[in-house]
């Protein structure tokens, strides 16, 4: 009986111990888990983001070598959208990311989806529809170039940001290991005592 007495608060000491030991874990764990979950959401958007902006080259290249938007009368004036080049070219790219645009961007090729189908449906072309849909496009392009340049300013940031200013220092190459300090010290306090 003393010897149990005796072994008590070792064994009372163990037991606290471990359930110390469980919580840390176990909370540790948790916050593993919520940064993991954290950076597979980042790391999700950083791919999407890449794969819309290949597609947005792809897009402006395309924009830059077909002739998709045009002048296409003198007398009327104004600009003319080459839908037989536009459903060819640039409509099979935007609808494989469809899910990836902004929302500005998403608005406008859904106008134009807008105006093809109600002129495939009923056959008639309204007055205002080749205005509507060349100012569509030009805005999708300049919604893109918009794109560019926020993404080559922010990247522009992070690589600023990435490297530390180095202030010089007059001693800056007199750096002396925590043991001459202590020498040095330890020198300057017999000085002042004798």
């Amino acid at each position: 009986m003393d010897d149990l007495l005796k072994a008590l608060p070792s064994l009372i000491g163990v037991v606290i111990g471990g359930l110390i030991t469980f919580f840390i874990q176990r909370s540790t764990i948790k916050k593993q888990q919520k940064w993991d979950r954290e950076k597979l959401r980042i790391d999700n958007f950083y791919k999407s983001e890449a794969e819309k902006f290949k597609t947005y080259n792809k897009i402006l290249e395309i924009d830059a070598t077909v002739e998709i938007h045009h002048h296409y009368d003198s007398i009327e004036g104004g600009y003319r959208l080459d839908l037989k080049k536009y459903f060819t070219y640039v409509r099979p790219l935007l609808f494989e990311i469809f899910h990836l645009l902004d929302d500005e961007v998403a608005t406008e090729v859904n106008k134009i989806e807008y105006i093809f189908e109600r002129e495939y449906m009923t056959g008639e072309e309204q007055p205002s529809d080749k205005k509507n849909l060349s100012d569509s496009y030009l805005k999708i392009i300049k919604l893109i170039k918009q794109q560019f340049k926020e993404y080559r300013k922010s990247n522009a940031n992070l690589t600023l940001s990435k490297t530390p200013k180095k202030k010089w220092k007059w001693n800056s190459w007199l750096v002396y290991s925590e043991e001459e300090r202590k020498e040095i010290e330890e020198h300057r306090q017999k000085k002042l005592n004798s």
